[in-house]
């Protein structure tokens, strides 16, 4: 009888353990092992739901992205390679706290965390949401300024450019890789595109961003005449550099040059005359950048609508 009664004890336990473990919302197995929970679920069940069916994950999904700073701790869970999730799921979780934004801001240390993954997806979404959830500049630059020295350039490029001026500290090391000519174009214009969005803070950059002007690759002088005018009126002294490449064979290097002596201001006046010369050019691009360029320095010196054209524009207006 004993052995019987031992029998049905063990046969008890095990069913218990069997409905533990299969218990399809994890509450019970959430709460033994300490889990973060949201809606009455534990972060488990959450990372199971993300990795079902389409239809279940976009329902998760979409939860959770309205769950704001209620979901942020299980979504913090779920990124964090310590507990095991599958990278898909960590890209998730890192994506949706990009998309929760500042609700999700005491995600930030993990999103920093997130940095060092193992998998290079869930490094570069977890760099696009620091700024997202808003990290302050003081712990994400220096973290993607460290990250400028890996593979993913791009990426802490891209990552640098969201927090604007704040991001100076990373000046010189973008100025190394766009001036690096053993690196691809694509990773060179990017950071100089990095470089114009410091704004006033990247003057420091001109006499490079200037020298780039002159680069084989087309995209990096496009975006060096970019980046010129997104730092604004204390590029005057690129000005004549600006005007000799409004006649670059590239069409984008044209439209942004001459964009970029709208942008700078009034020291382009002296630059009128050869922004004119844009308003016949081919592409359609580059005359309406020459026409807002000149709008903005010069209002009149732009031609006076033909008779013609004035009735048209008089018959569109409301």
């Amino acid at each position: 009888m004993k052995k019987y009664g031992v029998l049905v004890v063990a046969i008890i336990l095990l069913i218990g353990v069997a409905a533990l473990w299969l218990e399809p919302t994890g509450v019970l197995m959430g709460y033994l092992k300490g889990e973060p929970f949201f809606d009455g679920r534990p972060a488990g069940y959450w990372e199971r739901s993300l990795r079902a069916d389409p239809a279940t994950q976009v329902t998760a999904i979409e939860k959770m992205e309205q769950g704001g700073t209620e979901a942020a701790g299980v979504l913090e869970s779920l990124l964090s390679s310590k507990n095991g999730a599958s990278a898909e799921v960590r890209c998730t979780a890192a994506e949706i706290l990009g998309k929760i934004g500042p609700d999700a801001e005491q995600a930030g240390s993990t999103l920093l965390a997130a940095l060092n993954d193992p998998d290079l997806h869930v490094r570069a979404i977890a760099a696009a949401s620091l700024a997202k959830v808003g990290v302050p500049p003081d712990e994400a630059v220096p973290a993607l300024t460290r990250m400028l020295e890996t593979d993913q350039k791009v990426v802490a490029g891209r990552a640098l450019s969201e927090y604007r001026g704040a991001a100076k500290p990373a000046l010189p090391m973008l100025v190394a890789v766009l001036t690096d000519k053993s690196l691809d174009s694509e990773t060179r214009w990017n950071a100089a595109r990095t470089l114009g969005k410091l704004g006033p803070e990247g003057v420091d950059a001109i006499p490079v961003l200037v020298e780039s002007l002159e680069d084989e690759a087309a995209t990096v002088r496009e975006h060096s005449a970019e980046a010129l005018g997104d730092i604004g009126p204390p590029a005057a002294g690129a000005v004549p550099d600006l005007v000799g490449v409004l006649d670059d064979p590239a069409t984008r290097v044209r439209r942004d040059a001459v964009r970029s002596l709208g942008q700078i201001g009034e020291a382009s006046r002296a630059a009128i005359a050869e922004m004119k010369k844009l308003l016949k050019d081919p592409e359609e691009i580059v005359r309406e950048a020459a026409k807002t360029a000149i709008r903005a320095i010069a209002p009149e010196e732009l031609p006076k609508p033909k008779s013609s054209d004035k009735r048209i524009d008089d018959k569109a207006k409301p």
